[in-house]
């Protein structure tokens, strides 16, 4: 073979063998552009074009065509007859094609393509047409497709450009027609309008066959601009704000860069596997995003250079918007999710981090536009339109729900905002419905107590201590004891005469908004009692805690996890998720705490270390290996939920296994009441069993919020020039989450210290550390430490008994010293990182006579670091100096949502 021994090459154009073999001579002047180059896109370019260059020959044109390949052109002017384009068609040759299987030419397209080559293969390279002509059967069709509706846009001045199949017609506020533009060859795809108002872009062309970029005069309709270049239709077209430049893209799966001024392409955007349904200019016209059905988002400068590949989505991305300001990218599509990218590449290639994933709407998302700086606007397959906030994607409510799919959207800032739906109706959504979700969402929201209401009384100290004795029958609400809080009881689970454990029934009255913890002691005292408490309103139904709606879906992978475990949560998706959120799997509630870290490794979730802590009163469960799993937010009282397509789940006041996992199978249970009434306690065995034995004492109080601390690694003989850590770990009572601070007091000369110690709110460790400078003098000291924290601006403080003991001792054998990668060598004492960055430093060891590994840790590298700031970049064995190596490049990253602090 000449060109390629690939079997589809060969025989794609066997029948061009057959053109020649079976000419007559004196044919008419065969067109390229009208008769050949249908045929060619009909039986070769699928695998010979552009793109796809099987064989290194490409179809797709009359220059592509003409240039052959890299062993030398198919064509020999010289002696047509002679032509290596012929000569490898001989009937003789190995392979055929088309294969049987596949389309043949009719005997009339051979004699049409036989005779084109004859006569030297005439064509104009560059066609003033704007694409080749396709010979297509007439077919009757609806009277009502003319009306159909495939793309809207605001046209300026409240206008709005409204595309339909073939054609373009700009209409007044009311409606009327202002002009219409019919010169198109199909389906119009996209409009958009330059940034001065003055041209409207038309992304029109016939699938399979070009594309065409139409630019119009948005007063009057005349035609501007037709820029070819596509070999497919063009779905997406956008304009650079300065007015120099206009991007196009296709389902040919690249984007093109025009030049305004001449209409000539400047680079060609190649990099997409699938078609390229949207893409957008930032303000500043030096960035362009492309979306694609590959499932990706692309950041490209206007050099052609791609600074970025988001690989987020799920699906086909179908619209992509660079914000107002131009530090951030929104995108959504086909799994139904929008997502929010802070663009760090501005000038140069970078990794752009994934701020927000919201589940949006409950089909595709077809369209995502501003409303204005902090508001953008989505429509879906759904057929409805939705609002949310730009700064964390919130939903602020549905705008309106189309008859028919939605086309396209006009939004005009000041009247509002016109839905187009494929049969041509068309909704608009005042502007006074819009401000008023706007407002909506900045008033105050009702918390999960009753509007308004707050508890009658302060103190626990207001109200005395009730010790009521268990008295049966209390099976049931028409028996229960009616009990005065707050109380201690003390019962038995016995049997019933069924021989199955009974239930035991209390009554109790609260006021709206009033919080009680419930406690069970049952097990720590020996009791076989598996408790399970759950609280019901006056007519024996289940009270809501709270309702936890959706935001992203996702799976366990990798591995199940057992009822314990807090480390390894390998998440499938786990991209798009943050700490701090909530994670829901088969009715148990838990919170991320730590990103992965390394090749091999899952989320931690709280408190990071031992068994894992459940919140919302749910109880910790087993979860196999592929088991559906939720990121969720909760829903205040009286929000409505705003479908997306994922559920939302009703969490009841109930409780198992305490959730802070101190009480083993003791039940624990914090009650806030939704209204002023009486409320029925249940308490019964988990696994209903029973027994004279099963006792219990049931303690029902107001909070109490305290914490008690333990320090670790408190005694040391501290390396003169070197330095130790020491932790202390806090366990917080009664809903107690404040920062809680650790002052060291007592500090020698000398001597430097983290201090005070915080560990933040929420949070249950924190590592410090004291280190001796070469002036800290000899001897032994005692630091005291003193705690202290504040709820509700009560102070809460203790001294503790523990004491820091110090030593100084001799010199270690190995020094350090921290390095920034960007100071050179000169040792640095502080790093500034902001949040949502990565930052990079060195640590620079002197050996002496150390030779081997040296060691800072494994997944808990950098232990004092702020909560959500990670070294980045640990191994398997986590941050080390191997042997023979004298420093170690590491990164430090923070989370988006880190507040300031040192």
């Amino acid at each position: 073979m000449l060109f390629c021994a690939h079997p589809r090459f060969v025989a794609c154009l066997f029948w061009l063998l057959v053109v020649w073999t079976r000419s007559t001579t004196g044919a008419a002047d065969v067109d390229y552009q009208r008769e050949v180059a249908p045929l060619l896109k009909t039986f070769c370019v699928g695998c010979h074009n552009d793109t796809d260059r099987e064989g290194n020959l490409s179809l797709g044109s009359l220059a592509a065509l003409r240039a052959g390949t890299p062993d030398g052109a198919i064509i020999d002017t010289a002696k047509l007859a002679d032509s290596k384009l012929i000569q490898v068609l001989a009937e003789s040759a190995e392979s055929r094609m088309p294969p049987e299987d596949e389309p043949q030419p009719t005997a009339e397209q051979i004699t049409i393509l036989r005779n084109w080559v004859l006569q030297g293969a005439p064509g104009d390279v560059a066609p003033t047409k704007a694409m080749a002509s396709v010979n297509i059967p007439k077919l009757p069709s609806d009277p009502s497709a003319a009306q159909h509706v495939t793309a809207a846009c605001s046209g300026g001045d409240g206008r709005t450009a409204v595309g339909r199949f073939a054609r373009v017609v700009m209409q007044d506020t009311a409606g009327g027609v202002l002009w219409e533009f019919t010169e198109l060859p199909g389906k119009v795809n996209q409009l958009r309008l330059t940034a001065d108002g003055k041209s409207l872009i038309v992304a029109t062309g016939m699938a399979g066959v070009g594309g065409e970029v139409v630019v119009l005069d948005a007063n009057n309709g005349q035609l501007q601009q037709r820029l070819l270049g596509h070999s497919d239709a063009v779905y997406c077209v956008s304009a650079s704000g300065d007015g120099r430049w206009l991007a196009s893209g296709s389902y040919d799966r690249t984007a093109i860069l025009w030049d305004r001024a001449t209409g000539q392409p400047v680079h060609t955007l190649s990099g997409h596997n699938g078609a390229i349904y949207d893409l957008d200019f930032n303000p500043a016209s030096s960035l362009i995003a492309t979306a694609s059905g590959d499932q990706t988002v692309k950041v490209w400068n206007l050099a052609g250079v791609r600074l970025d590949t988001l690989g987020q989505p799920q699906g086909e991305v179908l619209s992509v918007r660079f914000s107002l300001d131009g530090k951030h990218l929104f995108a959504a599509g086909v799994d139904r999710q929008i997502r929010k990218w802070e663009i760090i590449s501005q000038t140069e290639a970078a990794i752009n981090p994934l701020l927000i994933s919201r589940f949006a709407h409950e089909d595709d998302v077809l369209q995502i536009e501003f409303l204005d700086k902090d508001h953008l606007v989505s429509i879906s397959a759904d057929r409805t339109t939705k609002l949310f906030d730009t700064a964390q994607l919130r939903p602020l409510g549905e705008l309106a729900t189309s008859q028919d799919m939605p086309s396209g959207m006009s939004i005009h800032a000041s009247s509002g905002i016109q839905i187009y739906d494929a049969s041509g109706s068309v909704q608009q959504v005042d502007r006074v419905r819009i401000d008023q979700l706007i407002a909506a969402s900045k008033s105050p929201k009702p918390t999960s107590m009753a509007a308004g209401a707050q508890s009658e009384v302060t103190s626990v100290d207001d109200l005395p201590l009730q010790v009521v004795p268990e008295s049966e029958p209390n099976n049931g609400l028409a028996e229960a004891a009616k009990v005065d809080l707050p109380t201690k009881i003390t019962g038995v689970i016995d049997v019933d005469s069924g021989g199955t454990g009974d239930v035991d029934v209390y009554r109790f009255s609260a006021h709206a908004g009033d919080t009680w913890i419930v406690e069970v002691n049952a097990a720590r005292s020996g009791s076989p009692l598996d408790s399970r408490v759950e609280i019901l309103d006056e007519y024996g139904q289940g009270v809501i805690e709270a309702r936890l709606q959706a935001t992203r879906e996702s799976y366990f992978t990798f591995r199940g996890k057992d009822s314990s475990t807090s480390d390894d949560f390998r998440m499938h998706n786990w991209e798009d998720m943050e700490l701090n959120e909530y994670l829901y799997a088969s009715g148990e509630v838990v919170k991320l705490w730590l990103y992965p870290r390394g090749p091999d490794s899952g989320f931690k979730v709280y408190p990071g270390v031992g068994s894992r802590y459940t919140y919302f009163g749910s109880t910790p469960t087993s979860h196999a290996l592929g088991e559906p799993a939720y990121v969720v937010r909760e829903l205040v009282a009286e929000e409505e939920p705003l479908p997306n397509g994922l559920p939302v789940f009703p969490i009841y006041f109930e409780n198992d296994d305490d959730g802070l996992r101190r009480w083993g199978s003791d039940s624990r249970l914090e009650f806030i009441a939704p209204r002023t009434a009486d409320y029925f306690l249940k308490i019964r065995d988990a696994r209903g069993f029973g027994g004279g034995d099963f006792k219990y004492t049931l303690d029902m109080h107001r909070p109490r919020p305290d914490f008690e601390l333990k320090v670790a690694g408190n005694k040391m003989t501290m390396p003169a020039g070197s330095g130790r850590e020491w932790t202390v770990s806090a366990t917080r009572i009664d809903g107690l989450e404040e920062s809680i601070s650790i002052e060291v007091q007592g500090l020698p000369e000398g001597y430097l210290a983290t201090n005070p110690l915080i560990i933040e709110a929420g949070q249950q460790t924190a590592v410090g550390s004291i280190f001796a400078t070469d002036a800290a003098s000899p001897g032994k000291a005692e630091l005291s430490l003193v705690a202290s924290s504040s709820h509700h601006g009560k102070l809460i403080q203790h001294t503790l008994a523990e004491k820091i003991e110090l030593e100084l001792g001799a010199a270690p054998e190995l020094q350090f010293k921290l390095v920034h990668t960007a100071a050179g060598a000169n040792e640095v004492e502080e790093l500034t990182i902001r949040p949502g960055e990565s930052i990079s430093a060195r640590i620079v060891v002197n050996r002496a006579d150390v030779t081997g590994p040296v060691s800072f840790g494994g997944d808990d590298a950098g232990r004092n670091l702020p909560h959500g700031t990670i070294v980045g970049n640990i191994g398997l064995n986590g941050l080390l100096i191997p042997e023979g190596l004298t420093e170690r490049e590491f990164v430090i990253i923070a989370s988006r949502w880190l507040p300031p602090q040192r």
